[in-house]
């Protein structure tokens, strides 16, 4: 076993699993009025609690504009409330409402049917390998990580 090949052939998976996972989500999601973007906002503030959009979008690593565009729509469909942010006084915080708690609530449980099945075929210490494989790439490639607001060039 060469290991290095092992684990390309793990990296090589990232991406199509990461679209099916995608579109998977995306599919539970219809009709609820949540898209995959929206899903992703919710997770992050029901983890942290109330954060502004700029925190929102360091955590999720993506540029502020698309994360304000998100929580625009959040907004709009009520799932989540502005917060006065003592911090920053032109920077909402923003959290989710009893709405966006319930439907973040019903989301995760369909969610953790589909998973369910999918545990069934690993031992927890599959699961702990593959975390930890996944947690060493990256911290490895950290250095390639940049600010989404100023990225550089390739």
């Amino acid at each position: 076993m060469n290991k290095s090949v092992e684990l390309y052939e793990v990296i090589r998976l990232i991406r199509p699993v990461h679209r099916r996972l995608a579109r998977a989500v995306e599919a539970k999601l219809n009709g609820t009025g949540v898209t995959v973007g929206m899903r992703a906002v919710m997770e992050v503030l029901s983890e942290a609690g109330s954060l502004s959009v700029p925190d929102t979008a360091r955590t999720l690593f993506l540029a502020r504009q698309q994360i304000q565009l998100l929580m625009n729509a959040l907004e709009e469909g009520k799932f989540v409330e502005r917060r006065p942010n003592p911090a920053h006084k032109r920077s909402p915080l923003f959290g989710l409402s009893e709405r966006g708690r319930t439907m973040f609530a019903e989301i995760r449980a369909s969610e953790n049917d589909e998973m369910e099945m999918i545990c069934r075929q690993f031992t927890e210490q599959d699961l702990r390998s593959s975390q930890q494989v996944l947690c060493a790439m990256l911290d490895h490639f950290a250095d390639y990580e940049d600010d989404p607001d100023r990225p550089r060039p390739f």
